[in-house]
């Protein structure tokens, strides 16, 4: 299982890359936390951003540090709102506000596509990445199979099970 070493060495090898896409000036705070008991909830905290202190927020218990750096970058995205102005009054951050209020609706869509294409474009793009890919840095660590349509465990493009015999899938 990956440490908290790993996430530090990705987040901060992420951030001036996200800094400069996302075009903001004004740096934010990070804090990870380690949390067993939300780590075992399925449908735990994975993230917050907080505004008025401009502080990330990330949960990182049983998670794949890939996973907490999408939060990451999400998050930075709303820092970057959060520079621009967008977030000034916005309204309250309440237990459904992202189905009740159009603004904050649209402030996490952007936040869901811009954070994760930012994640996206880096890895695909070995912005540092290599450095951390298994064991001491070798690439050749990490599994690249090439399932058939009788191995019907994996899921290809579009979610269908064994991708009805084609060969391949996407990189997540």
């Amino acid at each position: 299982m990956h440490d908290k070493n790993t996430i530090q060495e990705l987040i901060k090898a992420f951030y001036p890359y996200a800094k400069r896409k996302l075009r903001f000036k004004e740096s934010c705070k990070v804090f990870l936390h380690d949390n067993q008991e939300n780590g075992a909830d399925p449908l735990g905290k994975t993230a917050y951003y907080d505004p008025e202190s401009r502080e990330v927020h990330l949960y990182i218990t049983k998670r794949h540090p890939k996973d907490v750096l999408k939060s990451f970058s999400h998050e930075l995205v709303h820092h970057g709102q959060n520079c621009r102005g967008d977030l000034t009054n916005a309204g309250a951050t309440t237990e459904g506000y992202a189905q009740t209020d159009e603004h904050l609706r649209e402030m996490e869509r952007e936040a869901y596509l811009e954070g994760n294409m930012l994640v996206r474009d880096w890895c695909d793009n070995n912005q540092g990445i290599e450095a951390h890919r298994g064991e001491a840095g070798m690439a050749g660590s990490i599994p690249n199979t090439n399932p058939t349509a009788k191995d019907k465990r994996w899921l290809g493009p579009a979610g269908v099970r064994g991708n009805n015999g084609k060969r391949g899938g996407w990189p997540t």
